[in-house]
């Protein structure tokens, strides 16, 4: 391969990185209190554009919050009062967005590995306890426990999504997620049990 050809193909990985990274902020909501929260827990059954393009009134947002509690959206009643203030305060046809701010209420949490799985998303269908709309992270844990390969099966799992290990619904792939940021996500969760 000349220099020239290599030279081309760096230029043009670099430029889809880039165009990558410009998507992905696109599929991102408003930055501002609660927006981590929302974008995990709407993200389950369906995509952010619908958030963007449906700018409603408070209630409105409250009837459609309740009507995605009611289908099985896995929420607290203060996770939907957080979502609720956020929708009804970014996404408000009646007055216009506020300028984006920190996510005030994602960074309160200390632990890095849990910001970690909620800002991929990870803790919109796991909790540490309790199966969600996929397995805890326990249950995980005591499933692999003495598994020796665990490690580089969940990594895998986690990397690339799947589905029927815990049922028919699926996990969405995660190819984002750094490899130094997918080793903390599994030593932390083999470490449930």
């Amino acid at each position: 391969m000349s220099r020239l050809e290599v030279f081309g193909a760096v230029a043009l990985a670099a430029a889809l990185l880039g165009a990558a990274g410009a998507l992905a902020q696109d599929e991102r909501l408003i930055p501002g209190p609660g927006s981590t929260l929302t974008e995990n827990k709407c993200n389950i059954c369906h995509e952010l554009q619908h958030i963007k393009r449906a700018k409603l009134s408070p209630g409105e947002w409250g009837d459609n919050l309740r009507n995605m509690k009611e289908r099985g959206t896995p929420m607290t009643d203060d996770e939907m009062r957080v979502i609720h203030e956020y929708l009804a305060t970014y996404y408000n046809r009646d007055r216009p967005a506020p300028a984006p701010s920190p996510d005030t209420l994602a960074a309160a949490n200390g632990d890095p590995v849990r910001k970690l799985l909620e800002a991929n998303g990870c803790s919109g269908c796991h909790s540490e306890e309790k199966r969600v709309v996929g397995p805890s992270f326990r249950e995980v844990a005591l499933k692999l426990k003495d598994d020796a390969g665990a490690r580089s099966y969940l990594a895998a799992r986690i990397r690339s999504g799947g589905q029927g290990a815990w049922g028919q619904i699926p996990m969405p792939a995660n190819p984002g997620v750094t490899d130094a940021d997918l080793e903390r996500i599994v030593v932390w969760i083999l470490g449930r049990n």
